[in-house]
């Protein structure tokens, strides 16, 4: 639902990325080779000469791996290997998820931008005004931090959103007295008008919009989403541990012992 994030650290590939190698980044765990019995595996690791005799195997262990049921194979080419997110062995469900997800999200987004285009402000910066007011309600002001963070977009972004609504006098700013370095943003009388005149479209769009929830489905879906944005952002951090330069070809290869 945002515009602009923060921009995701690059990850370190610790613990966070090794757990979600397997599932986020689309591919599944391969299945063990059969075949093998234990001791023969226990000499073919021993020594070199060992290795060199493990070697010769590797013919007869691709032939085996052509001849494996398709069964194995689609297990390979499944989005997710995390046993929640799949059901009876498929990844359809965790892929109707996705799909409904992100319908979802792009309808969303085009209520916010048609709100907003009824006070003559883009979807973003209806958002951030919409966020000012319900914030300096708790607050003597909004601070920048706290309003990106609450949005979770980046500072800079916002900055440059808030005055575009300054300029508009829509938000105003006043100076920090506990830190004269930092402004607080308000609404300004305008921006009240609008909003309140704006309840009666944004109301009943709001309502229509989760008319299919109880209350206690409204509070789980608010926790599961809060919960997702978090591992959207760690997610983000893989992909740019995995492809640092967004291309397959730049994938780290797997540590060796």
């Amino acid at each position: 639902m945002n515009e602009s994030g923060k921009t995701p650290k690059r990850g370190t590939g610790g613990q966070g990325s090794t757990r979600a190698t397997g599932g986020a980044t689309g591919g599944a765990e391969k299945p063990p080779q059969r075949g093998a019995a234990p001791a023969a595996k226990a000499r073919a690791g021993a020594g070199p000469e060992g290795r060199a005799r493990g070697a010769k195997g590797a013919p007869e262990m691709a032939a085996q791996a052509r001849q494996e049921p398709p069964a194995l194979a689609q297990r390979r080419q499944m989005t997710v290997s995390k046993p929640e997110l799949m059901m009876d062995g498929s990844d359809r469900a965790f892929r109707q998820l996705v799909h409904d997800t992100l319908a979802f999200a792009a309808r969303i987004q085009e209520v916010r931008s048609r709100l907003g285009a009824l006070i003559g402000l883009s979807g973003a910066q209806y958002t951030i005004l919409v966020a000012v007011a319900h914030l300096q309600d708790r607050e003597a002001g909004v601070g920048v931090n706290l309003l990106a963070e609450h949005l979770h977009l980046s500072g800079a972004f916002v900055t440059i959103e808030v005055n575009k609504l300054v300029a508009a006098e829509l938000v105003s700013k006043e100076v920090n007295p506990e830190d004269r370095r930092r402004v607080l943003l308000t609404i300004t009388e305008k921006a009240g008008r609008l909003l309140d005149e704006l309840t009666t479209v944004q109301r009943p769009a709001n309502d229509t919009l989760f008319d299919c929830l109880t209350a206690d489905e409204f509070h789980a879906l608010r926790s599961i989403v809060s919960r997702l944005v978090t591992t959207g952002d760690r997610t983000l951090k893989l992909l740019e541990y995995l492809a640092p330069d967004g291309s397959l070809g730049s994938t780290p290869a797997p540590a060796r012992d």
